[in-house]
């Protein structure tokens, strides 16, 4: 059975939700990021925490000069860019916007409306089982015309040199999407996937996450034709595992990001569901991988993620 506590974190009010195996905490100020994914059998924070002292988010800041924690809801956009004369910022809006509480009633509700375009975002989250985090997310374009969305998860998840990251076993190629990678090459590269060979000749371990003094970083997706529906993070020195499952006709887009001391002082490996292809709603509407919602018109879909022994 869960229940559902009033805590604060770093001086911010937030909620818990809890039972014999998972702690989550929830900072509806901070755009209800998650701030704790913490696994009681087995001693294991899944979410990095803040590199540096946390002050409220501001609409339209930088991404990065925050504290670099948790776990985030991208929407309308990553990457800032233009659309129809609005300015989408970086890593979109509501992560920097303060949700309002819903209800309590069977898990915690949160919402957020946007200001860039005219729509209703709500992430309701409960725990299904006592290892098992649910998170049912509810989209609504309250204007009057069709309107492009994307959504992103952006769990920044702490990995070491124990941890493995696994994508399902049809998944063989993943390509590249940043530009003059020093490694994986130019963006819209190919590459072998767990290994591959970097552009220097040198075997390459996609699925590891190096430490924080190669200062470096990485984003790949798996192939934007080969919808996948999970993805898993191993610890293999705890022998526990972390595992996100979501519908793959409505979110059929994978993004991996490893951040190696680029941007946070500790290792990331973010396992990143999409319902656009990639990283930019301008780009992904040029690419047609993006759904469309028409005036009134409500969307949803569901999150789990799962925490086991393995």
């Amino acid at each position: 059975m869960q229940k559902l506590l009033k805590t604060s974190w770093h001086n911010f009010e937030a909620l818990a939700l809890e039972s014999e195996s998972l702690r989550v905490i929830i900072v509806p100020d901070l755009g209800a990021k998650i701030v704790s994914l913490y696994d009681k059998q087995h001693g294991r924070e899944w979410l990095v925490q803040p590199i540096r002292p946390v002050r409220q988010t501001v609409y339209g800041a930088v991404f990065v000069d925050q504290d670099m924690s948790g776990w985030d809801e991208m929407m309308p956009t990553i990457i800032a860019c233009e659309w129809e004369g609005a300015h989408l910022p970086d890593h979109g809006e509501v992560w920097s916007i303060p949700w309002k509480l819903e209800s309590i009633e069977g898990g915690l509700t949160l919402s957020v409306d946007g200001r860039s375009f005219p729509y209703h975002f709500a992430r309701s989250t409960t725990l299904a089982a006592p290892d098992t985090l649910e998170l049912h997310y509810s989209l609504t374009n309250t204007g009057q015309k069709e309107l492009p969305f994307m959504w992103t998860a952006h769990p920044q998840f702490a990995a070491n040199a124990d941890t493995r990251i696994v994508f399902p076993p049809e998944v063989t190629q993943v390509v590249n999407v940043i530009a003059d990678d020093p490694v994986l090459g130019q963006a819209g590269a190919v590459c072998s996937w767990p290994e591959t060979n970097s552009i220097t000749g040198q075997v390459w371990k996609l699925d590891r996450v190096r430490t924080v003094e190669n200062h470096s970083c990485h984003k790949v997706y798996t192939l934007p034709q080969q919808p996948v529906s999970w993805a898993a993070l191993m610890d293999e020195h705890l022998g526990c595992q972390l595992r996100l499952e979501w519908p793959q006709d409505l979110v059929p887009y994978l993004g991996l990001w490893i951040d190696e001391g680029m941007f946070n002082t500790a290792p990331v490996a973010a396992l990143e569901p999409s319902n656009g292809y990639y990283d930019s709603l301008e780009r992904a509407v040029q690419n047609e991988m993006i759904p469309w919602l028409q005036p009134r018109q409500q969307v949803t879909w569901v999150v789990q993620v799962q925490l086991s022994s393995v």
